[in-house]
């Protein structure tokens, strides 16, 4: 006679289904903040090291804005003097090497661009998000709309450029001022004085009929106002510059 065994099952308890849900629970939120951390902790990383690039980039433009207003007044100074020479009709010729000397000034246009590359970074990446300080990221923003001003600006500026140099060499022999240049330090032109050693001989303007040095005059204002104009702009730029750097230190502690 065979017997027959009955398996017999026994029901877990809720208490136990409650318990492994609990520690599936608890391990997928510990896994999700880890993950979450560490994303944190990047963020962080990462937002320290745009931070020190843009406090870079910023520390050696404000050098520059300083050194562009310099040389930019410098240029206003010296073609205030040229267009007093220019009016005076009777000492064109008799100071034609001072007209060539003074006319360098002119030719250059001493104002080189911000360095964008960390700003717009943040900017076209969207990573300007990694800040969490909102008076730092307005104050980034801001100085990036000055720039674009600028940027506006410098346009019309390489525009002119191009027509005054053509009037300029109306009334001008070219090559002298730019062999001027060509051997001349521009770094600080409030200390440096220029090169004058391709006037020296027996140089001559091309013409003496007053209505082209009229004209040549006149352009001579318009650059000074470009030039008064553009340092006004690095003014802006120094100021928001300033205030970007300040906020970085306070916010990153950089010295």
């Amino acid at each position: 006679m065979e017997v027959h065994h009955h398996s017999h099952s026994s029901r877990k308890k809720w208490t136990h289904y409650f318990w492994e849900f609990l520690m599936l629970f608890l391990a997928v939120f510990c896994g999700f903040l880890a993950e979450y951390q560490l994303e944190h902790k990047i963020e962080k990383q990462r937002a320290k090291e745009y931070a020190l690039s843009l406090y870079r980039d910023i520390t050696a433009d404000t050098l520059a804005f300083d050194r562009n207003i310099r040389n930019l007044n410098a240029c206003v100074a010296n073609i205030d003097s040229l267009i007093e020479l220019l009016q005076a009709k009777e000492g064109i010729i008799k100071n034609t090497n001072s007209i060539y000397k003074l006319s360098t000034y002119a030719f250059i246009f001493p104002a080189n661009k911000p360095n964008e590359s960390t700003i717009q970074q943040l900017l076209n990446s969207g990573s300007l998000r990694y800040f969490r300080s909102n008076p730092l990221i307005d104050s980034v923003k801001g100085y990036n709309n000055e720039m674009q001003v600028y940027r506006e600006f410098r346009e019309d500026i390489g525009n002119f450029n191009i027509e005054f140099r053509k009037a300029q060499a109306r009334v001008m022999e070219m090559d002298p001022v730019i062999t001027a240049v060509s051997r001349s330090n521009f770094s600080d032109l409030e200390k440096i004085s220029l090169d004058t050693t391709a006037f020296s001989g027996n140089i001559r303007l091309m013409t003496n009929e007053p209505l082209l040095i009229k004209e040549y005059t006149n352009w001579c204002a318009l650059k000074k106002f470009y030039m008064t104009r553009t340092a006004s702009h690095f003014y802006s730029l120094k100021r928001r510059a300033e205030a970007v750097l300040q906020l970085l230190k306070e916010e990153y502690h950089f010295k």
